[in-house]
């Protein structure tokens, strides 16, 4: 079973008194949806890059089966806010680059691009340039790029954060039924509470000054989800609203008021 780890990771960057992050311990594993929360400056995204061989940490480690991570490799694939996509290209080849790379020949890259591309709701858009997509659409495409190099971890800062609340609540079950049917692990960035109990199977929560994890919650709101309970009777729940309460407790607490 596939296992990231970052144990006692600690972040500095140059210029700053105090560590961005200190001693934060997160792992995700097979099955996972990961979900980081806090509010600003406690080191999410900072984990996050770590997570992806982008940004070394200071101190602690960080490793994939033991093995540490040094740099990015294909066995992480990063989605980021802003999709990131090729202009140029259309839906069909933005996914296949990574294909391309791979040296998988022109028909197999075709084949299977199309196919990501029905995995994540968008049959019949491969023709389409990106600036035919909305914003929506564009970050499908971006997921399944990113699914295209077959990662054993998904890791994603704030892939929603730019949609508007409609486009938002329906890529959050879109996600759901990406994670289910490629079966990768997730560790996942977001600054909204109701997003990450709808997604998560865990959440971390951090509190700034310097970065550090604060709270962790199980939850199984997402699983509920999947197994074919409407997410409108999931979030009308009395149980949803007391951990929306208890989350949103936790994310401010010690704030000033």
């Amino acid at each position: 079973m596939p296992r990231l780890v970052l144990d006692q990771v600690s972040v500095c960057y140059d210029g700053q008194a105090r560590p961005a992050v200190e001693r934060a311990s997160i792992d995700v594993a097979s099955g996972d949806f990961v979900v980081l929360v806090g509010r600003s400056g406690c080191g999410k995204t900072s984990l996050l890059n770590v997570a992806a061989g982008l940004v070394k940490p200071a101190g602690g480690s960080v490793t994939v089966d033991g093995t540490p991570i040094i740099a990015p490799d294909a066995d992480r694939a990063v989605v980021f806010q802003n999709d990131a996509l090729f202009p140029w290209l259309t839906a069909r080849e933005n996914v296949a680059f990574a294909l391309r790379l791979r040296g998988v020949r022109p028909s197999e890259r075709e084949r299977r691009a199309d196919a990501l591309l029905a995995l994540v709701k968008l049959e019949g858009s491969g023709e389409r340039r990106i600036w035919e997509l909305s914003g929506g659409m564009r970050q499908r495409v971006g997921l399944a790029r990113a699914l295209a190099a077959e990662p054993q971890f998904l890791l994603l800062d704030e892939p929603l954060g730019a949609l508007d609340a409609l486009t938002r609540e329906r890529m959050q079950t879109t996600l759901l039924d990406i994670w289910k049917a490629s079966r990768v692990a997730v560790l996942m960035v977001t600054h909204g509470i109701e997003e990450a109990l709808v997604l998560g199977t865990r959440i971390v929560v951090l509190a700034p000054g310097p970065g550090r994890v604060v709270r962790t919650f199980e939850t199984g709101f997402s699983r509920r989800y999947l197994a074919g309970e409407p997410l409108r009777d999931i979030k009308a729940d009395p149980a949803f609203a007391a951990a929306r309460g208890e989350l949103t407790d936790a994310i401010f607490e010690g704030e000033a008021a």
